[in-house]
């Protein structure tokens, strides 16, 4: 029987950190047409928010105005097996270097052309804390080796992968420019017992939009 495992942190609106504010509206207000029953309960939002929030997915849009924004984004790219890159360990603010992430890959039985790659950095817990900002963090060099071995798209439990202090966001480009897009905060990846599952985490697609909260699910063989 398969395991489900959701890969993703709850949006706890007023606990974010950035802007997300819900606003409660009745149904009737967006439809003066309807009709309600007696005490019956219908109501809608309206919200407003920034886009890089929760655990979320970033399309190369993000960085690159004619790559894929989140309407564009194959289907294909959003699912399917994934291997689970355990990191945990290495020191605060650490570079993970190619050779880390070979003995990692190694680990887990290689990383096959079009694989999801999830690194474990073992900070899904500290979410929210101040301990979360000392992730390790990728460098560029790394991205590119993870990318030519298969790679169509990373998760990380972490804010990022940025290099600290990049403003050419070196790191990211290395993603970008390859047309792979990017999960940030994931979470319950020490749930999973295996090193390879199948993923699924599908955006909205919105024309325009570089950034959504994404909800990340694993299905554990």
């Amino acid at each position: 029987m398969s395991k489900i495992v959701d890969l993703s942190h709850v949006i706890e609106p007023g606990k974010t950190g950035r802007k997300f504010a819900l606003e409660m509206i009745g149904a009737d207000s967006v439809n003066p047409n309807v009709v309600r029953l007696e005490n019956q309960w219908y109501i809608m939002h309206n919200i407003s928010m920034v886009s890089h929030i929760g655990t979320h997915i970033e399309a190369p849009y993000h960085l690159l105005k004619d790559q894929d924004d989140l309407a564009d984004l194959p289907l294909e790219k959003l699912m399917g097996p994934a291997v689970i890159l355990d990191f945990k360990g290495y020191p605060k603010k650490s570079a993970i270097q190619i050779e880390h992430a070979k003995k990692a890959a190694d680990k887990a039985g290689g990383i096959r052309k079009g694989d999801i790659v999830f690194a474990n950095l073992g900070y899904a817990p500290f979410y929210g804390t101040d301990e979360y900002s000392g992730t390790p963090y990728f460098l560029p060099e790394t991205i590119a080796w993870l990318a030519d071995q298969g790679m169509k798209m990373m998760g990380v439990d972490a804010t990022g992968v940025e290099v600290p202090g990049s403003e050419q966001h070196v790191s990211h480009h290395a993603l970008f420019d390859r047309g792979i897009p990017l999960i940030e905060n994931l979470n319950n990846l020490n749930g999973l017992s295996k090193p390879r599952v199948q993923v699924f985490a599908f955006p909205i697609a919105v024309r325009g939009l570089e950034s959504f909260p994404v909800r990340v699910v694993a299905l554990e063989d």
